[in-house]
């Protein structure tokens, strides 16, 4: 009796495989059903490309011309892929994504921070730029918190916490970015605003409607340079981000063909440097190159 429950069992088991695989199998051949975004982009040797419409200094407008670094990796891939990139600019950052599911561009290329909910219908290259969620501080309204002089984000939770001024406090954000959904995780008693553009939200911010903005640490840190006579030191940028950030490429679902040439074009960009040279383009930056290094015990013996 024991052995017949086990066959019962694993028969048991095997329809239920049979079943859950009869069930992923028309989902996979729908994904992979028609020519590929891959070899459309070859076939028209135009690969469209939707990028931010203003977000310095990777994609803006300049005596006319749209540059910036995604322009400049954009256009390197089109090269390697021997095609070349036209640049389509939506009104909003929102609209990507809508309009790379509805087939109007081939991928996105935009500073698009790579997180569990967009990638439910998008896919994700690997990261092709690692940056960090920092915080714009309006001292002169965070003042009025406590929270003027805090260095960093665990100093102003604490501070928050024994004042009992945490509900006190607003964050601006943008509409549709990550930080939109990031802030409530780590300030779940404050009010978030959001506004429909980077710029908005930091103007907000200067002009004392949000204590703080929460957004990526270069943005954050181009936009006070050059509003720094305007901001007249009542902003400061906190150093170091407090969350890690990764921007990717975004495809539309069932391109793996495509998504393994991008992890290759992103490796090789990393390990050349590519894009920090782009960046030094539009900005004096500097960075520090961190790298893992490994001693083995002189008793290791490494034969076979």
């Amino acid at each position: 009796m024991k052995q017949f429950g086990i066959i019962v069992v694993r028969s048991m088991a095997l329809a239920l495989l049979v079943v859950l695989m009869s069930s992923v199998a028309p989902l996979a051949q729908d994904q992979v059903e028609g020519p590929t975004t891959l070899s459309q982009v070859l076939d028209s040797k135009v690969l469209k490309v939707g990028v931010n419409p203003n977000y310095k200094p990777f994609s803006f407008e300049k005596d006319g011309r749209r540059v910036g670094v995604d322009i400049d990796i954009a256009n390197r891939l089109a090269e390697k892929l021997g095609v070349k990139a036209e640049f389509i600019v939506p009104e909003s950052f929102s609209d990507l994504i809508p309009m790379l599911r509805a087939n109007q561009i081939d991928i996105i290329i935009a500073v698009m921070s790579i997180t569990f909910d967009r990638a439910k219908v998008v896919d994700f290259s690997v990261p092709y730029f690692e940056t960090g969620l920092s915080i714009l501080l309006n001292k002169v309204r965070a003042a009025k918190l406590g929270i003027s002089e805090a260095k960093n984000l665990q100093t102003i939770v604490s501070i928050l916490e024994k004042n009992g001024k945490a509900s006190q406090l607003v964050i601006a954000v943008t509409d549709g970015k990550a930080p939109q959904q990031v802030v409530p995780r780590f300030f779940p008693q404050a009010s978030v605003k959001a506004y429909p553009t980077n710029e908005e939200a930091a103007a907000a911010t200067r002009g004392g409607e949000a204590a703080m903005m929460v957004h990526d640490e270069i943005f954050l840190k181009v936009w006070l340079k050059e509003h720094m006579r305007e901001a007249q030191f009542r902003l400061v940028v906190l150093d170091p981000p407090f969350k890690p950030d990764y921007y990717g490429m975004a495809v539309r679902k069932g391109n793996q063909d495509l998504l393994n040439m991008l992890a290759m074009f992103n490796l090789e960009m990393k390990s050349d440097g590519v894009v920090s040279r782009f960046l030094g383009q539009y900005l004096p930056v500097s960075s520090k190159v961190v790298t893992q290094s490994y001693n083995i015990s002189e008793d290791y013996y490494g034969g076979d």
